[in-house]
């Protein structure tokens, strides 16, 4: 008996973890990085409030903080858009991921009082932790 209870639980156990890191839809976690990083990476800030913890939301203000009217303008002007690609989903247990995300063509914000740069290619690391029901963009500093 006890042996089919601890079989029972560790089958149980597993599912949770599969299932957690696995959804599908809105509450996806890669649906969750894959638009934060849209948003993001296309520096529409507020738009990516919606997808991150509310002890992240600084962190967006921050980077919302050091843009100015001549790097949007630097932004428009650009000849592509940034695209992002979800490239790995690293579930760490039923509660928290490392999402690795391929940014091509971006701006990147450099340091204060310098004007933004053009990067082709970098690959970036994004936690995700699950926040009340839902999954949520974890930030600790700026991608």
């Amino acid at each position: 008996m006890n042996k089919s209870f601890g079989i029972c639980f560790l089958v149980m156990f597993i599912s949770t973890l599969v299932i957690s890191c696995g959804k599908e839809g809105d509450n996806d976690p890669r649906t969750v990085v894959d638009s934060f990083s849209n948003a993001y990476f296309n520096w529409r800030f507020k738009e990516a409030i919606s997808y991150v913890t509310f002890d992240s939301r600084k962190w967006l203000r921050f980077a919302a903080s050091q843009v100015d009217a001549e790097d949007v303008d630097s932004l428009r002007s650009s000849e592509f858009a940034p695209s992002v690609e979800v490239v790995d989903m690293d579930c760490i247990d039923d509660s928290t991921a490392m999402a690795t995300v391929k940014v091509t063509n971006f701006m990147v914000l450099d340091s204060i009082g310098k004007h933004p740069h053009n990067e082709a290619e970098r690959n970036f690391k994004i936690p995700v932790s699950l926040s009340g029901n839902y999954w949520r963009v974890k930030l600790t500093h700026l991608p």
